[in-house]
């Protein structure tokens, strides 16, 4: 058995505050204590134990106390329960979802036929309304989904022994935004691609605490949303067959066991769950290694019972080295830091005019003049082959070597692949009627990202078992904070950043790919970039290296870490992008 290392330690948590504050109308009763650790996930380092039902509460004083019990922390609906009928609390399912809510007002008790009730018969049932704004909505594994619509529930009340209690809770819990940012944080659940040779992380919010490692099981053990069925598959068997906890050992063992026994699975069918239970479970803090059972079989990462956090590395995104370029007078460029460096090859000497140019370590691609025609040649120049279209914008590499190219045609916007001199058409539903200005591949090949009227799109890619691409999904919205969005690249497999507007000019932000949080690049660098009217944007994936833009008037400028804007003394510049 390998030795793993220690748990880290744990962060002393900060000072104590409630986590009802702040919302409106919602008694804060109850024991709050601060928590010894915030589980290095930044998350609120206090407990909250809601009060009971107080003997001879009214209609409208059970459903304050019932929402305050769903605010629990560590999560707990045993609270909540008691505010319910028996056969209620039977019957609710706190798991089904979570919807996150603001501004609640409780109205007046009232009777069967909606009149004011003075809920002095306690055998008349009495009816309260609940009013709010529902910012988002979780589903059952965590995936986030936003609202921001007005909502209103209304609660049935019977009396039980003289005290009023709810006999029709909704379904899953609510939790108002502060309880949302103090304690839930995304994490993302590991599936694979239909040819089974990339891990897909699927982005979720859950509660964090001593439970986590359990609970992204869990989630993990749902499967792939049902919109994903043609782009993702798992290997992990459903809930049903899962032991009800993953127990994590003082040494940073995670104990994942299966009642079914996979001494009949396939190594590949093997390999796989241990991939998809280990990369989900190494976001836990403390887990350093998983022990895998699934019956009275062990499954092992290079012979080793105890798989460590970094197995399975070759099936995610291609860690290579990414570097910047440009057109920089009909040169093809890499651009390092202030440095302007012609690539070697024919390139490097003659652009042929190409403004919009894309390279990896599978060729270069340039959209030449008039941008109805693309060059697409090897790394040095050789093996030339053009591709007749009509306004194309800037080609894609993505790490497997095929390049992506999307220009408008009779039908609206086509894309097509080119791999060994070969091009097919495939098929885009959904993203023919945009007029896409910029697309990219994400890190792991899964997903595209589109700017399309100033809006962004992510969208899955989908592949036939022999990896084949047969075509794109559905494009979804990315719901931003931010104005005017474009130049969207990737910055990791679940997050984009982009151009936007806002007081200071154009910035840089990132967006997660479920809408779910905006951020300001100001935040992580502290450094503001000059209202230039930036127009081009290139990141390094895993927000590591070098920032560059491009601004209106074709000059350079690039954000090195740690460190402020300055403009590259270069000649007018165009195609800045960021490849490999």
């Amino acid at each position: 058995m390998m030795r793993l290392r220690s748990i880290r330690r744990l962060i002393a948590g900060g000072l104590a505050v409630a986590v009802v504050s702040g919302c409106a109308g919602i008694p804060s009763s109850g024991p709050v204590t601060k928590v010894a650790d915030d589980g290095g996930l930044g998350q609120s380092a206090v407990r909250y134990a809601p009060a009971r039902p107080l003997p001879g509460a009214t209609p409208e004083q059970i459903v304050r106390g019932y929402l305050d019990a769903m605010l629990a922390f560590p999560a707990s609906s045993r609270t909540a329960s008691a505010f319910l009928t028996r056969r209620a609390a039977r019957d609710w399912v706190s798991s089904s979802q979570v919807r996150i809510y603001s501004g609640p007002e409780v109205g007046g008790a009232l009777d069967v036929d909606g009149r004011p009730s003075a809920a002095e018969d306690p055998s008349e049932p009495v009816k309260v309304r609940l009013g709010f704004t529902e910012a988002a909505r979780l589903d059952r594994q965590g995936r986030y989904a936003r609202r921001a619509v007005p909502a209103a529930l209304t609660y049935t009340l019977q009396q039980v022994k003289g005290e009023w209690r709810i006999t029709d809770p909704q379904d899953g819990l609510l939790v108002n935004e502060k309880f949302f940012t103090d304690y839930f944080r995304s994490f993302d659940l590991y599936f694979f691609d239909r040819p089974g040779r990339r891990l897909v992380p699927d982005p979720v919010y859950l509660v964090v605490g001593d439970q986590l490692a359990t609970t992204l099981l869990t989630s993990l053990a749902g499967g792939p949303a049902p919109d994903s069925v043609e782009s993702m598959r798992t290997y992990v068997p459903p809930r049903t067959g899962l032991r009800p906890s993953v127990p994590v050992s003082d040494d940073g063992v995670a104990d994942v066991e299966f009642t079914d026994d996979l001494a009949d699975a396939t190594d590949t069918a093997r390999d796989h769950l241990s991939a998809q239970v280990v990369w989900t479970l190494r976001q836990a803090p403390g887990v350093e290694g998983v022990r895998l059972l699934g019956g009275d079989t062990a499954l092992t990462a290079g012979g080793d019972e105890i798989q460590p956090v970094q197995a399975w590395g070759g099936y995610g995104p291609s860690t290579a080295r990414g570097r910047t370029y440009a057109v920089v007078e009909n040169r093809v460029a890499e651009i390092d830091d202030g440095r302007i460096i012609p690539i070697s090859g024919r390139w490097g000497k003659n652009a042929r005019g190409a403004e919009l140019v894309a390279v990896s370590q599978s060729g270069v691609a340039g959209v030449l003049p008039g941008d109805d025609a693309v060059r697409v040649t090897s790394r040095d120049g050789s093996a030339p082959l053009t591709v007749g279209g009509n306004d194309f914008i800037e080609p894609d590499w993505d790490s497997d070597g095929r390049l992506w190219l999307v220009d408008r045609a009779a039908g609206g916007t086509r894309v097509r692949v080119v791999s060994d001199q070969q091009q097919v058409q495939i098929a885009v539903p959904g993203l023919a009627r945009l007029d896409v200005t910029s697309f990219k591949i994400s890190p792991d090949d899964t997903r595209y990202a589109v700017t399309a009227g100033r809006r962004m799109y992510v969208g899955e890619v989908v592949r036939d078992v022999k990896d084949q691409v047969l075509g794109l999904g559905l494009p979804s919205r990315v719901f931003t904070t931010v104005s005017g969005p474009r130049a969207a690249s990737w910055s990791s497999p679940t997050e984009l950043s982009f151009l936007g507007d806002s007081q200071a000019g154009v910035q840089i932000y990132q967006v997660q790919i479920d809408g779910s949080r905006t951020t300001s690049e100001v935040a992580r660098s502290g450094s503001l970039l000059p209202d230039v009217r930036a127009r081009g944007l290139a990141i390094a994936q895993g927000g590591t290296g070098t920032l560059h833009v491009s601004d209106a008037r074709r000059r350079l400028w690039y954000l090195p870490r740690g460190g402020s804007w300055r403009m590259i003394d270069t000649p007018p510049a165009t195609g800045l992008s960021y490849g490999r």
